[in-house]
């Protein structure tokens, strides 16, 4: 994460440009900033922050916007805000009227409207996708349905411009009109802090802007909001406590975007917007998405459209995450880093199930068993023991990260290992606990075991997009497995022994558990029984949350870590016969384009692969192994 070190200034100026923003002093102050993380509201007289306050993150990006700007303005170049308002006059005559936000989330209903967000990088997660170009990507996001566009244009932690913003604007303008569609809107996501700001996003093409309530004095939020309006827009005001809302309220918001984010703080809480949409119904401010029918005719007995929309920002990823919302009545979710991630975000955006109809088809789904189609969704990358390692391999997009429990791999972690490598992705996954299954794919009453596991996949295919942890067992007792995922932490656990499928469930090991099957070659691959995919297919039961095919060595006593392929056919007959499956052995940066195009497993796993020695791993093999698993799961989705 970025810090202090890495600022042009010191924690004095940077407190000073934050005090800036109010006008006030004496008594209107405290009115003005008393829901600022660590405003001194009178303890120290004098001071605008509490004396031993330390700015959090959001504060330091924001108090360098405030310095920055002022640098900006000082100089002669810098273009007048008259003359950025004009050159908005003249942008938006040549290239279309500036289109409103609350209309734009309204008229999506009964669907979820989405923001998909342009973010080359961010302070805690560094480079996402430094290279992806915002135009094409922009394009990209609105063929597939999303109805607002959030450019990040902020230089420093975020690698943005307003350089995106305006190609985002153009490009998906242009194919907008080339289909005859209707195109999204662009906001500038930023820290905006001034009037100035407001009337740059304007000139450059956005549609609509990002007002933050933790970082602005309520005078301030109230003149930027009006001087919004001015343009036409309406503002995105982001909320995440009560205090914040209890101020957007006041300055006159109307679309409220709530961060599951603590940006002081980086914790994470889905819960956040659940929260405050019952405070909203509390406060009797309607805002229900599935009433926003703008066809309605409020004045002939139909339902009188919201006068507020509320947003999700942060944190979903998945179709339940969306439905979740769309229970509690909010309008749009913004989904970013998960899209820049995708090989594929067309495909990643269908999978959201905007579509409250769609949502049931997928559950409906989610049931059945015919042949597994679907390519690969999840990578895991086993045999980690070191926090750095993990880092990279959260970064290049692996959604299970594996620690090796038993005492006979070189590779065996000891409590303390683990409990740093949990760490680092529970940091990098921005969570402090583990991620919880939904109850209706953990249920094993009334229904097959091949039903059982499908189920379970879709589920740990939308839970792992932020990556688990994955702790490794062969032939250990309950009891120690049970205490090591207390331990350390552990998001689910893999039997690699031969405790038998009954042994991974939840009852027995804590938590989910995958299942290792292993089949049994010659040396080299060859030789595989006949009669496996029967066998395998007779003996699954509900227990498991998933199978895992590993290599195993006729003769040896113990499977996994053999470095041997072998016959992947094995796995695309079961995958045909509706099981979706995990396949490892002898997987390489070399071979994993031929196994996920051939076979289209569900998952793969790789260890010693991408090792420079046993228990380090060569970060340069691990990117080159996840980019080319993402890149082949697209080109076979294609049925290239």
């Amino acid at each position: 994460m970025t810090t202090l070190d890495d600022m042009p200034y010191n924690e004095s100026q940077l407190m000073e440009a934050l005090a800036s923003l109010t006008p006030f002093e004496g008594t209107g102050i405290n009115q003005d900033c008393h829901h600022i993380h660590g405003f001194n509201s009178g303890t120290s007289p004098g001071s605008f922050f509490k004396h031993d306050h330390k700015l959090s993150m959001l504060q330091q990006i924001t108090a360098r916007r405030v310095l920055d700007y002022m640098t900006l303005r000082s100089t002669p170049e810098a273009p007048t805000e008259a003359y950025l308002k004009e050159k908005a006059a003249e942008f938006h005559a040549q290239h279309g009227n500036i289109l409103s936000l609350l209309t734009q989330i309204q008229s999506q209903s009964p669907n979820m409207a989405l923001a998909a967000e342009f973010k080359r990088a961010s302070p805690s997660k560094g480079d996402i996708a430094p290279n992806l170009d915002a135009g094409d990507q922009a394009t990209l996001y609105a063929q597939a349905g999303a109805v607002t566009i959030s450019i990040l244009t902020e230089e420093h932690w975020f690698k943005g411009s307003l350089n995106d913003l305006t190609k985002a604007r153009k490009q998906t303008a242009a194919w907008a009109k080339q289909h005859n569609s209707n195109r999204p809107a662009i906001l500038r996501k930023d820290f905006c802090i001034s009037k100035y700001m407001i009337a740059e996003a304007a000139a450059a093409g956005a549609d609509t802007i990002l007002l933050i309530v933790a970082i602005t004095p309520v005078q301030l939020l109230k003149q930027m909001i009006e001087y919004a309006r001015s343009f036409g827009m309406e503002p995105l005001v982001e909320v995440h406590a009560d205090v914040e809302l209890d101020v957007a309220l006041r300055a006159g918001a109307k679309v409220i975007g709530v961060n599951n984010r603590n940006l002081h703080t980086f914790h994470m809480d889905l819960a956040t917007t659940d929260k405050t949409a019952e405070e909203l119904i509390k406060r009797k401010c309607h805002f229900a998405h599935g009433d926003a029918n703008t066809n309605a005719d409020s004045h002939s007995g139909g339902k009188k459209i919201p006068e507020y929309a509320i947003c999700a920002l942060s944190g979903m990823s998945s179709a339940n995450d969306v439905d979740r919302y769309r229970q509690k009545g909010v309008g749009m979710c913004l989904i970013g880093e998960s899209l820049m991630r995708a090989a594929d975000p067309k495909a990643a955006i269908e999978s959201l199930c905007l579509n409250p109809n769609n949502y049931d088809t997928y559950i409906a789904e989610s049931t059945r068993a015919s042949a597994y189609t679907a390519g690969t969704k999840i990578i895991k990358v086993c045999g980690i023991t070191n926090p750095d390692d993990a880092l990279v391999a959260c970064k290049h997009g692996a959604n299970l990260i594996g620690v090796i429990f038993a005492p006979k791999s070189k590779r065996c972690v000891s409590i303390e290992q683990a409990k740093a490598v949990v760490n680092t992705v529970r940091t990098f996954g921005e969570r402090s606990d583990r991620l919880s299954f939904p109850a209706f794919a953990m249920e094993t009453q009334n229904v097959s075991p091949l039903q059982s596991l499908v189920r379970k996949a879709r589920a740990l295919e939308e839970i792992a997009r932020r990556p688990l942890v994955v702790g490794v067992f062969q032939n250990q007792s309950e009891e120690f497995i049970q205490e090591m995922v207390e331990a350390c932490g552990l998001d689910i656990v893999q039997l690699h022994g031969k405790e038998g499928m009954e042994a991974a469930n939840v009852a027995k090991c804590g938590v989910p558990a995958i299942r290792v099957v292993d089949i049994e070659t010659n040396a080299d691959g060859t030789g595989t029984a006949p009669g496996a995919v029967d066998k395998l297919l007779n003996d699954i039961t509900t227990d498991p949350l998933a199978i895992l095919l590993d290599t195993s060595i006729k003769g040896s006593k113990e499977g996994g870590g053999t470095g041997v392929t072998f016959d992947w056919g094995v796995a695309e007959e079961l995958q045909n016969n509706g099981l979706p499956v995990i396949i490892a052995g002898g997987l390489k940066p070399i071979n994993v384009k031929d196994a996920v195009m051939g076979t289209r497993p569900w998952g793969i796993d790789v260890s010693s692969g991408v090792e420079a020695s046993p228990g380090k791993k060569d970060h340069v093999d691990v990117e080159a192994f996840v980019k080319g698993a993402r890149d082949a799961a697209v080109e076979a989705s294609k049925g290239i």
